[in-house]
Protein backbone atom coordinates (compact mmCIF):
# COMPACT_ATOMS: atom_id res chain seq x y z
CA UNK A 1 0.00 0.00 0.00
CA UNK A 2 1.62 3.20 -0.77
CA UNK A 3 0.24 6.57 0.73
CA UNK A 4 -0.11 4.73 3.97
CA UNK A 5 0.11 7.72 6.06
CA UNK A 6 -2.72 9.70 4.57
CA UNK A 7 -6.02 9.72 4.88
CA UNK A 8 -7.70 6.42 3.56
CA UNK A 9 -4.21 4.51 3.80
CA UNK A 10 -4.62 5.37 7.85
CA UNK A 11 -7.97 3.58 8.19
CA UNK A 12 -7.42 0.80 5.47
CA UNK A 13 -4.81 0.01 7.78
CA UNK A 14 -6.56 0.11 10.92
CA UNK A 15 -8.97 -2.20 9.27
CA UNK A 16 -7.18 -5.02 6.88
CA UNK A 17 -4.54 -5.22 9.64
CA UNK A 18 -6.16 -8.57 11.27
CA UNK A 19 -6.62 -10.17 7.89
CA UNK A 20 -3.38 -9.35 5.83
CA UNK A 21 -0.02 -9.09 6.25
CA UNK A 22 0.97 -5.38 4.85
CA UNK A 23 3.50 -3.14 3.41
CA UNK A 24 3.21 -0.25 4.04
CA UNK A 25 4.76 2.25 1.91
CA UNK A 26 4.84 6.32 3.11
CA UNK A 27 7.48 8.89 2.97
CA UNK A 28 6.16 9.65 6.30
CA UNK A 29 7.39 7.59 9.85
CA UNK A 30 5.08 5.23 11.42
CA UNK A 31 5.53 7.33 14.58
CA UNK A 32 4.78 10.89 12.77
CA UNK A 33 1.65 9.66 11.25
CA UNK A 34 0.02 7.80 14.60
CA UNK A 35 0.20 4.39 12.77
CA UNK A 36 0.47 2.06 15.53
CA UNK A 37 3.00 -0.81 15.65
CA UNK A 38 1.68 -4.56 14.21
CA UNK A 39 2.98 -7.32 13.69
CA UNK A 40 1.48 -7.46 10.43
CA UNK A 41 2.19 -4.38 9.23
CA UNK A 42 6.38 -3.63 7.72
CA UNK A 43 6.79 0.27 7.35
CA UNK A 44 8.51 1.48 4.25
CA UNK A 45 9.67 4.83 3.96
CA UNK A 46 10.28 5.37 0.46
CA UNK A 47 9.47 8.44 -2.03
CA UNK A 48 7.50 7.36 -5.05
CA UNK A 49 8.96 9.74 -7.52
CA UNK A 50 12.15 8.69 -6.55
CA UNK A 51 12.77 5.34 -8.48
CA UNK A 52 16.20 4.08 -6.63
CA UNK A 53 13.80 4.90 -3.16
CA UNK A 54 10.78 3.48 -4.31
CA UNK A 55 12.82 -0.07 -6.54
CA UNK A 56 14.70 -0.76 -3.06
CA UNK A 57 11.04 -0.90 -1.53
CA UNK A 58 10.16 -2.98 -3.79
CA UNK A 59 12.84 -5.48 -3.92
CA UNK A 60 12.28 -5.71 0.01
CA UNK A 61 8.84 -6.71 -0.98
CA UNK A 62 9.80 -9.01 -2.91
CA UNK A 63 12.76 -10.55 -0.48
CA UNK A 64 9.64 -10.89 2.07
CA UNK A 65 7.47 -12.80 -0.27
CA UNK A 66 6.07 -10.67 -2.50
CA UNK A 67 1.84 -9.62 -2.41
CA UNK A 68 -1.01 -10.20 -3.79
CA UNK A 69 -2.60 -7.15 -4.38
CA UNK A 70 -1.31 -3.39 -4.82
CA UNK A 71 -3.22 -0.50 -3.46
CA UNK A 72 -1.66 2.30 -4.74
CA UNK A 73 -3.30 5.57 -2.63
CA UNK A 74 -0.28 7.82 -3.16
CA UNK A 75 -1.26 11.10 -4.79
CA UNK A 76 -0.42 14.71 -4.62
CA UNK A 77 -2.88 17.22 -4.28
CA UNK A 78 -3.94 20.94 -2.62
CA UNK A 79 -6.22 23.32 -3.44
CA UNK A 80 -3.93 26.40 -4.46
CA UNK A 81 -4.22 25.31 -7.99
CA UNK A 82 -0.84 26.46 -9.03
CA UNK A 83 0.98 23.99 -11.65
CA UNK A 84 2.97 22.56 -9.01
CA UNK A 85 6.02 19.92 -10.06
CA UNK A 86 4.88 17.51 -7.84
CA UNK A 87 1.42 16.96 -9.48
CA UNK A 88 3.70 15.59 -12.41
CA UNK A 89 6.80 13.63 -9.87
CA UNK A 90 4.11 12.18 -7.76
CA UNK A 91 1.08 11.67 -9.81
CA UNK A 92 2.14 10.75 -13.51
CA UNK A 93 5.99 9.35 -12.73
CA UNK A 94 5.51 8.16 -9.61
CA UNK A 95 3.04 5.83 -11.01
CA UNK A 96 4.72 4.91 -13.96
CA UNK A 97 8.05 3.57 -11.51
CA UNK A 98 4.97 1.51 -9.46
CA UNK A 99 3.72 -0.17 -12.23
CA UNK A 100 7.19 -0.85 -13.76
CA UNK A 101 8.15 -2.60 -10.74
CA UNK A 102 4.94 -4.18 -9.31
CA UNK A 103 4.92 -5.89 -12.47
CA UNK A 104 7.54 -8.11 -11.19
CA UNK A 105 5.41 -8.70 -8.31
CA UNK A 106 3.12 -11.48 -9.64
CA UNK A 107 0.16 -9.45 -8.72
CA UNK A 108 -3.15 -10.64 -8.15
CA UNK A 109 -4.71 -7.49 -9.09
CA UNK A 110 -3.10 -3.69 -8.80
CA UNK A 111 -5.41 -1.30 -7.50
CA UNK A 112 -5.17 2.20 -8.59
CA UNK A 113 -6.71 4.98 -6.78
CA UNK A 114 -8.27 7.93 -8.96
CA UNK A 115 -10.86 10.65 -8.27
CA UNK A 116 -14.25 11.74 -9.53
CA UNK A 117 -12.39 15.29 -9.49
CA UNK A 118 -10.48 14.01 -12.48
CA UNK A 119 -13.74 14.41 -14.67
CA UNK A 120 -15.45 17.51 -16.43
CA UNK A 121 -18.22 18.58 -14.60
CA UNK A 122 -21.08 17.32 -16.93
CA UNK A 123 -23.97 19.67 -18.70
CA UNK A 124 -27.15 20.25 -16.26
CA UNK A 125 -29.11 17.34 -15.38
CA UNK A 126 -26.35 14.82 -16.88
CA UNK A 127 -24.02 12.82 -14.48
CA UNK A 128 -20.59 11.20 -14.66
CA UNK A 129 -20.19 7.21 -14.51
CA UNK A 130 -17.91 4.48 -15.06
CA UNK A 131 -17.63 5.17 -18.41
CA UNK A 132 -16.88 8.90 -18.09
CA UNK A 133 -13.52 9.99 -19.82
CA UNK A 134 -10.89 11.67 -17.02
CA UNK A 135 -10.89 15.23 -19.22
CA UNK A 136 -10.91 17.42 -16.35
CA UNK A 137 -9.21 20.75 -17.16
CA UNK A 138 -7.21 21.10 -13.87
CA UNK A 139 -3.91 20.64 -12.98
CA UNK A 140 -4.89 17.77 -10.59
CA UNK A 141 -7.53 16.16 -13.03
CA UNK A 142 -4.93 15.97 -15.78
CA UNK A 143 -2.11 14.33 -14.08
CA UNK A 144 -4.63 11.62 -12.73
CA UNK A 145 -6.08 11.19 -16.45
CA UNK A 146 -2.26 10.64 -17.21
CA UNK A 147 -2.08 8.24 -14.49
CA UNK A 148 -5.35 6.30 -15.72
CA UNK A 149 -3.69 5.80 -19.08
CA UNK A 150 -0.30 4.43 -17.82
CA UNK A 151 -2.70 1.68 -15.83
CA UNK A 152 -4.41 0.72 -18.52
CA UNK A 153 -1.80 0.07 -20.77
CA UNK A 154 -0.40 -1.79 -17.62
CA UNK A 155 -3.66 -3.67 -17.50
CA UNK A 156 -3.14 -4.87 -20.93
CA UNK A 157 -0.44 -8.03 -19.62
CA UNK A 158 -1.40 -7.32 -16.03
CA UNK A 159 -4.65 -7.06 -13.97
CA UNK A 160 -5.56 -3.91 -12.76
CA UNK A 161 -8.62 -1.43 -11.61
CA UNK A 162 -9.06 1.97 -11.34
CA UNK A 163 -11.20 3.31 -8.53
CA UNK A 164 -12.55 7.39 -8.47
CA UNK A 165 -13.43 8.49 -5.17
CA UNK A 166 -15.48 10.79 -4.17
CA UNK A 167 -15.11 13.58 -1.71
CA UNK A 168 -13.86 11.32 1.20
CA UNK A 169 -14.89 12.26 4.97
CA UNK A 170 -15.32 11.34 8.28
CA UNK A 171 -17.56 12.34 11.34
CA UNK A 172 -14.80 14.49 12.19
CA UNK A 173 -15.20 16.11 8.47
CA UNK A 174 -11.06 15.81 7.56
CA UNK A 175 -12.02 16.99 4.41
CA UNK A 176 -10.58 20.59 3.64
CA UNK A 177 -13.53 22.58 1.43
CA UNK A 178 -16.01 20.73 3.98
CA UNK A 179 -13.82 21.63 6.64
CA UNK A 180 -13.53 25.58 5.33
CA UNK A 181 -17.21 25.96 4.50
CA UNK A 182 -18.40 24.52 8.05
CA UNK A 183 -15.88 26.67 9.78
CA UNK A 184 -17.47 29.87 7.56
CA UNK A 185 -20.74 29.03 8.30
CA UNK A 186 -20.94 28.58 12.19
CA UNK A 187 -18.11 30.59 13.11
CA UNK A 188 -18.13 34.77 13.75
CA UNK A 189 -16.93 35.47 10.16
CA UNK A 190 -18.87 37.99 8.57
CA UNK A 191 -19.15 35.49 5.44
CA UNK A 192 -21.46 33.39 7.48
CA UNK A 193 -24.16 33.80 5.92
CA UNK A 194 -22.92 34.15 2.16
CA UNK A 195 -23.19 31.08 -0.44
CA UNK A 196 -21.58 31.60 -3.79
CA UNK A 197 -24.40 31.95 -7.27
CA UNK A 198 -27.39 30.51 -6.26
CA UNK A 199 -25.74 27.94 -3.93
CA UNK A 200 -26.03 24.75 -6.03
CA UNK A 201 -22.22 23.92 -6.43
CA UNK A 202 -22.44 20.55 -5.84
CA UNK A 203 -20.32 17.51 -5.11
CA UNK A 204 -21.12 13.59 -4.50
CA UNK A 205 -19.29 12.68 -0.74
CA UNK A 206 -18.58 9.30 0.63
CA UNK A 207 -17.98 8.26 4.25
CA UNK A 208 -14.56 6.92 4.60
CA UNK A 209 -16.24 3.70 6.27
CA UNK A 210 -17.73 3.33 3.01
CA UNK A 211 -14.41 3.65 1.71
CA UNK A 212 -13.40 0.63 3.69
CA UNK A 213 -16.79 -1.39 3.18
CA UNK A 214 -15.55 -0.76 -0.55
CA UNK A 215 -12.17 -2.30 -0.39
CA UNK A 216 -12.88 -5.28 1.63
CA UNK A 217 -15.77 -6.12 -1.28
CA UNK A 218 -13.27 -5.29 -3.80
CA UNK A 219 -10.88 -7.62 -2.30
CA UNK A 220 -13.12 -10.44 -1.58
CA UNK A 221 -14.29 -10.26 -5.19
CA UNK A 222 -10.73 -9.61 -6.76
CA UNK A 223 -10.94 -12.84 -9.16
CA UNK A 224 -14.17 -11.91 -10.76
CA UNK A 225 -13.34 -7.89 -11.84
CA UNK A 226 -11.94 -7.09 -15.75
CA UNK A 227 -8.78 -5.83 -15.99
CA UNK A 228 -9.15 -2.24 -16.74
CA UNK A 229 -12.02 -2.15 -15.09
CA UNK A 230 -12.90 1.49 -13.64
CA UNK A 231 -15.39 1.26 -9.93
CA UNK A 232 -16.65 4.48 -8.68
CA UNK A 233 -16.93 4.88 -4.69
CA UNK A 234 -18.99 7.38 -4.05
CA UNK A 235 -22.31 8.04 -3.16
CA UNK A 236 -25.09 8.63 -6.16
CA UNK A 237 -25.87 12.17 -6.71
CA UNK A 238 -24.28 15.23 -5.81
CA UNK A 239 -24.80 17.42 -2.39
CA UNK A 240 -25.16 21.02 -3.27
CA UNK A 241 -23.91 23.82 -0.59
CA UNK A 242 -27.19 24.91 0.16
CA UNK A 243 -28.82 22.00 1.03
CA UNK A 244 -25.51 21.39 3.64
CA UNK A 245 -25.97 25.11 4.71
CA UNK A 246 -29.29 24.43 5.81
CA UNK A 247 -28.86 21.26 7.77
CA UNK A 248 -25.39 22.60 8.94
CA UNK A 249 -27.05 25.91 10.22
CA UNK A 250 -30.66 24.30 11.92
CA UNK A 251 -28.36 21.72 13.90
CA UNK A 252 -25.62 24.28 15.41
CA UNK A 253 -28.13 27.27 15.93
CA UNK A 254 -31.58 25.22 16.08
CA UNK A 255 -33.20 26.39 13.18
CA UNK A 256 -31.80 26.96 9.39
CA UNK A 257 -30.39 30.46 8.38
CA UNK A 258 -31.30 32.30 5.73
CA UNK A 259 -28.19 32.25 3.16
CA UNK A 260 -27.11 35.77 1.20
CA UNK A 261 -26.71 34.31 -2.57
CA UNK A 262 -24.03 36.36 -4.29
CA UNK A 263 -23.69 36.58 -7.44
CA UNK A 264 -21.03 34.69 -9.33
CA UNK A 265 -19.29 37.46 -11.00
CA UNK A 266 -18.99 39.27 -7.50
CA UNK A 267 -17.84 36.22 -5.76
CA UNK A 268 -15.56 35.79 -8.28
CA UNK A 269 -13.97 39.41 -7.82
CA UNK A 270 -14.10 38.66 -4.08
CA UNK A 271 -11.99 36.09 -4.37
CA UNK A 272 -9.58 37.91 -6.69
CA UNK A 273 -9.26 40.62 -3.77
CA UNK A 274 -8.97 38.29 -1.04
CA UNK A 275 -6.87 36.15 -2.65
CA UNK A 276 -4.56 39.63 -3.38
CA UNK A 277 -4.34 40.75 -0.10
CA UNK A 278 -3.62 37.34 1.14
CA UNK A 279 -0.39 37.73 -1.36
CA UNK A 280 0.72 40.73 0.39
CA UNK A 281 0.29 39.62 3.97
CA UNK A 282 1.91 36.00 2.97
CA UNK A 283 -1.37 34.68 4.48
CA UNK A 284 -3.23 33.21 1.24
CA UNK A 285 -6.62 32.40 2.20
CA UNK A 286 -8.26 28.90 1.28
CA UNK A 287 -10.39 29.42 -1.29
CA UNK A 288 -8.55 30.27 -4.00
CA UNK A 289 -9.22 32.48 -7.57
CA UNK A 290 -9.56 29.63 -9.62
CA UNK A 291 -12.45 28.29 -7.74
CA UNK A 292 -15.19 30.28 -9.02
CA UNK A 293 -14.82 28.53 -12.43
CA UNK A 294 -17.40 25.86 -10.34
CA UNK A 295 -19.42 28.29 -8.64
CA UNK A 296 -23.30 26.26 -9.00
CA UNK A 297 -21.57 23.33 -11.62
CA UNK A 298 -22.74 19.55 -9.82
CA UNK A 299 -20.16 16.47 -10.16
CA UNK A 300 -23.28 14.37 -10.32
CA UNK A 301 -22.21 10.88 -9.84
CA UNK A 302 -24.18 7.59 -11.21
CA UNK A 303 -22.51 4.82 -9.57
CA UNK A 304 -25.25 1.83 -10.59
CA UNK A 305 -22.80 -0.07 -12.74
CA UNK A 306 -20.73 -0.10 -9.74
CA UNK A 307 -22.69 -1.48 -7.23
CA UNK A 308 -24.03 -4.21 -9.48
CA UNK A 309 -20.60 -5.48 -10.49
CA UNK A 310 -18.99 -5.41 -6.68
CA UNK A 311 -22.51 -5.82 -4.96
CA UNK A 312 -21.71 -2.91 -2.79
CA UNK A 313 -23.50 0.28 -2.25
CA UNK A 314 -22.69 3.16 0.28
CA UNK A 315 -24.56 2.80 3.62
CA UNK A 316 -27.55 5.06 4.16
CA UNK A 317 -26.46 6.23 7.42
CA UNK A 318 -23.26 7.17 6.33
CA UNK A 319 -24.97 9.88 3.33
CA UNK A 320 -23.66 13.47 3.94
CA UNK A 321 -27.09 14.65 4.72
CA UNK A 322 -27.37 11.82 7.20
CA UNK A 323 -23.86 12.78 8.77
CA UNK A 324 -24.17 16.26 9.54
CA UNK A 325 -25.34 16.22 12.74
CA UNK A 326 -22.90 14.20 13.57
CA UNK A 327 -19.68 16.39 12.52
CA UNK A 328 -21.45 19.30 13.83
CA UNK A 329 -22.02 18.16 17.04
CA UNK A 330 -18.07 16.72 17.24
CA UNK A 331 -17.11 20.46 16.22
CA UNK A 332 -19.24 21.73 19.44
CA UNK A 333 -18.19 19.39 21.67
CA UNK A 334 -14.62 18.53 20.68
CA UNK A 335 -13.51 21.17 19.45
CA UNK A 336 -9.89 21.08 20.07
CA UNK A 337 -10.01 17.49 18.69
CA UNK A 338 -11.83 18.70 15.58
CA UNK A 339 -9.19 21.37 15.03
CA UNK A 340 -6.41 18.99 15.46
CA UNK A 341 -7.56 16.32 12.89
CA UNK A 342 -8.79 18.61 10.32
CA UNK A 343 -5.75 20.96 10.85
CA UNK A 344 -3.77 17.87 9.97
CA UNK A 345 -5.68 17.14 6.77
CA UNK A 346 -5.04 20.26 5.64
CA UNK A 347 -1.22 20.52 6.26
CA UNK A 348 1.13 19.88 3.31
CA UNK A 349 4.98 19.19 4.36
CA UNK A 350 6.60 18.64 1.26
CA UNK A 351 10.35 18.80 2.82
CA UNK A 352 10.76 16.05 4.87
CA UNK A 353 14.55 16.57 6.11
CA UNK A 354 14.37 12.94 7.95
CA UNK A 355 13.97 11.04 5.08
CA UNK A 356 15.71 13.47 2.99
CA UNK A 357 18.89 13.15 5.18
CA UNK A 358 17.76 8.91 5.63
CA UNK A 359 17.92 8.71 1.65
CA UNK A 360 20.99 10.26 0.93
CA UNK A 361 23.13 8.12 3.88
CA UNK A 362 21.03 5.17 2.87
CA UNK A 363 22.90 5.66 -0.93
CA UNK A 364 26.23 6.53 0.23
CA UNK A 365 26.63 3.48 2.78
CA UNK A 366 29.69 2.19 1.07
CA UNK A 367 31.24 5.54 0.77
CA UNK A 368 30.80 6.46 4.48
CA UNK A 369 32.13 3.14 5.57
CA UNK A 370 35.40 3.48 3.38
CA UNK A 371 35.83 6.96 4.66
CA UNK A 372 35.18 5.70 8.57
CA UNK A 373 37.77 2.66 7.86
CA UNK A 374 40.19 5.85 6.23
CA UNK A 375 39.59 7.77 9.47
CA UNK A 376 39.94 5.49 11.85
CA UNK A 377 42.84 3.40 10.24
CA UNK A 378 45.33 6.17 11.60
CA UNK A 379 44.12 4.79 15.30
CA UNK A 380 45.42 1.90 14.67
CA UNK A 381 48.72 3.10 13.86
CA UNK A 382 48.45 5.00 17.05
CA UNK A 383 49.51 3.50 20.65
CA UNK A 384 47.03 3.88 22.95
CA UNK A 385 44.10 1.98 20.88
CA UNK A 386 45.12 -1.13 22.33
CA UNK A 387 41.13 -2.84 21.87
CA UNK A 388 40.84 -1.93 18.01
CA UNK A 389 44.51 -2.64 17.13
CA UNK A 390 43.31 -6.10 18.58
CA UNK A 391 40.44 -7.09 16.36
CA UNK A 392 40.56 -8.11 12.98
CA UNK A 393 39.58 -6.35 9.84
CA UNK A 394 36.49 -8.39 8.99
CA UNK A 395 35.64 -8.29 12.97
CA UNK A 396 35.89 -4.37 12.72
CA UNK A 397 34.27 -3.54 9.22
CA UNK A 398 30.97 -5.41 11.16
CA UNK A 399 31.49 -3.12 14.20
CA UNK A 400 31.65 0.07 11.88
CA UNK A 401 28.83 -1.34 9.81
CA UNK A 402 26.60 -1.46 12.77
CA UNK A 403 27.25 1.80 14.16
CA UNK A 404 26.84 3.47 10.98
CA UNK A 405 23.10 1.50 10.76
CA UNK A 406 22.27 2.31 13.99
CA UNK A 407 22.65 6.02 13.15
CA UNK A 408 20.09 5.19 10.09
CA UNK A 409 17.84 3.28 11.62
CA UNK A 410 17.63 6.11 14.61
CA UNK A 411 16.70 8.81 11.71
CA UNK A 412 14.80 6.21 9.64
CA UNK A 413 12.43 5.87 13.20
CA UNK A 414 13.14 9.08 14.70
CA UNK A 415 13.91 7.30 17.37
CA UNK A 416 16.81 9.54 19.20
CA UNK A 417 17.76 7.62 21.97
CA UNK A 418 18.35 3.92 20.00
CA UNK A 419 21.97 4.54 19.78
CA UNK A 420 22.26 5.09 24.03
CA UNK A 421 19.61 2.23 24.22
CA UNK A 422 21.99 -0.16 22.35
CA UNK A 423 25.12 0.77 24.51
CA UNK A 424 23.00 0.83 27.65
CA UNK A 425 22.37 -3.05 26.77
CA UNK A 426 25.95 -3.86 25.03
CA UNK A 427 28.38 -1.15 27.00
CA UNK A 428 29.38 -3.92 29.74
CA UNK A 429 30.12 -6.64 27.00
CA UNK A 430 31.79 -4.33 24.48
CA UNK A 431 34.33 -3.14 27.40
CA UNK A 432 34.60 -6.51 28.67
CA UNK A 433 35.57 -7.84 24.80
CA UNK A 434 38.75 -5.34 24.92
CA UNK A 435 37.44 -1.74 24.01
CA UNK A 436 38.11 0.50 25.96
CA UNK A 437 35.34 3.58 26.59
CA UNK A 438 37.81 6.35 25.01
CA UNK A 439 38.07 4.07 21.64
CA UNK A 440 34.36 3.38 21.71
CA UNK A 441 33.83 7.33 22.28
CA UNK A 442 36.29 7.78 19.56
CA UNK A 443 34.60 5.75 16.98
CA UNK A 444 31.29 7.76 17.44
CA UNK A 445 32.99 11.07 17.49
CA UNK A 446 34.87 10.07 14.05
CA UNK A 447 31.51 8.13 12.82
CA UNK A 448 29.98 12.21 13.27
CA UNK A 449 32.64 13.79 11.70
CA UNK A 450 32.37 11.77 8.77
CA UNK A 451 28.82 12.17 7.99
CA UNK A 452 28.32 15.50 8.90
CA UNK A 453 31.07 15.83 6.68
CA UNK A 454 29.63 14.04 3.94
CA UNK A 455 26.14 15.89 4.29
CA UNK A 456 27.85 18.94 3.97
CA UNK A 457 29.07 18.71 0.60
CA UNK A 458 25.69 16.65 -0.78
CA UNK A 459 23.82 19.63 -2.51
CA UNK A 460 20.59 17.33 -1.85
CA UNK A 461 20.22 17.87 1.54
CA UNK A 462 21.63 21.71 1.72
CA UNK A 463 18.15 23.04 2.75
CA UNK A 464 18.38 21.06 5.90
CA UNK A 465 21.97 22.05 6.90
CA UNK A 466 20.68 23.12 10.11
CA UNK A 467 18.72 19.64 10.99
CA UNK A 468 22.14 17.54 10.34
CA UNK A 469 23.26 18.16 14.46
CA UNK A 470 19.27 17.13 15.19
CA UNK A 471 19.38 13.90 13.26
CA UNK A 472 22.66 13.07 13.27
CA UNK A 473 24.79 14.86 16.36
CA UNK A 474 22.32 14.24 19.00
CA UNK A 475 21.47 10.47 18.84
CA UNK A 476 25.22 10.03 18.66
CA UNK A 477 25.86 12.16 21.74
CA UNK A 478 23.31 10.07 23.52
CA UNK A 479 25.04 7.00 23.01
CA UNK A 480 28.56 8.90 23.94
CA UNK A 481 26.68 9.41 27.16
CA UNK A 482 25.53 5.88 27.78
CA UNK A 483 29.48 4.42 26.80
CA UNK A 484 30.52 6.83 29.73
CA UNK A 485 27.77 5.94 32.26
CA UNK A 486 28.01 2.40 31.42
CA UNK A 487 32.41 2.41 31.80
CA UNK A 488 31.71 4.08 35.33
CA UNK A 489 29.80 0.92 36.66
CA UNK A 490 32.09 -1.44 34.87
CA UNK A 491 35.53 0.52 36.45
CA UNK A 492 33.52 0.53 39.97
CA UNK A 493 32.60 -3.00 39.91
CA UNK A 494 35.47 -4.75 38.09
CA UNK A 495 35.51 -7.16 40.58
CA UNK A 496 32.44 -8.23 40.22
CA UNK A 497 30.98 -7.72 37.11
CA UNK A 498 28.53 -10.23 36.51
CA UNK A 499 26.27 -8.71 39.98
CA UNK A 500 26.96 -5.22 38.97
CA UNK A 501 25.23 -5.83 35.86
CA UNK A 502 22.25 -7.76 37.26
CA UNK A 503 21.94 -4.88 39.64
CA UNK A 504 22.26 -2.40 36.67
CA UNK A 505 19.36 -4.24 34.54
CA UNK A 506 17.16 -4.68 37.54
CA UNK A 507 17.44 -0.88 38.87
CA UNK A 508 16.32 -0.16 35.61
CA UNK A 509 12.99 -2.14 35.77
CA UNK A 510 14.08 -4.42 33.87
CA UNK A 511 12.91 -3.29 30.90
CA UNK A 512 16.02 -2.78 29.07
CA UNK A 513 16.39 -6.05 27.53
CA UNK A 514 12.82 -6.07 26.36
CA UNK A 515 14.10 -2.74 24.99
CA UNK A 516 16.39 -4.22 23.01
CA UNK A 517 14.77 -7.10 21.39
CA UNK A 518 12.29 -4.89 20.71
CA UNK A 519 14.75 -2.63 18.45
CA UNK A 520 16.17 -5.94 16.70
CA UNK A 521 12.66 -7.03 16.02
CA UNK A 522 11.69 -3.37 14.56
CA UNK A 523 14.90 -3.47 12.77
CA UNK A 524 13.71 -6.80 11.20
CA UNK A 525 10.06 -5.84 10.70
CA UNK A 526 10.68 -2.73 9.11
CA UNK A 527 13.27 -4.00 7.05
CA UNK A 528 16.08 -1.47 8.16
Amino acid sequence: MTGASGFVGRNLLEDLKEDYRIFAIARRSQQECNVPVHPNIAWIRADISDKASITRALREIQTAGSADYFLHLAAFYEFAGEEHPEYYSTNVLGTSYILELSAKLNLKLFIFSSSLAACSFPSEGNSVDESSPADGNHIYARSKHKGEELVRTYAINHRACIIRFGAIYSDWCEYPPLYVLLDKWLGLSWQRRLLAGRGQSAIPYIHIRDIISFYHILLQNSHKIQSGQIFLASTAGATTHERLFQQATRTFFGKEHTPVHIPRFIAAFGLFIMDFFGKLINKRPFLRPWMYHYIDKKLTAQNSATCRSLGWSPNPRHLIEARIPFLVERMKSEPYVWQMKNMVAMRRVAARPDFSIYTTLSEAEDEIIERFIGRTQTLLNTDGYPGLQSKNPSELLWFYKLLFRLVLTSIHTNNKLLIQNYFEISGISRLEAGFSSEELVTLLRSLNDVIIGYLDHNKNVQPFRHRFHEYVSMPIIFGIDEIEHQNTIFEQHRSTRESAIETEIKASGGNNRKLLEETIWNCLVHRR
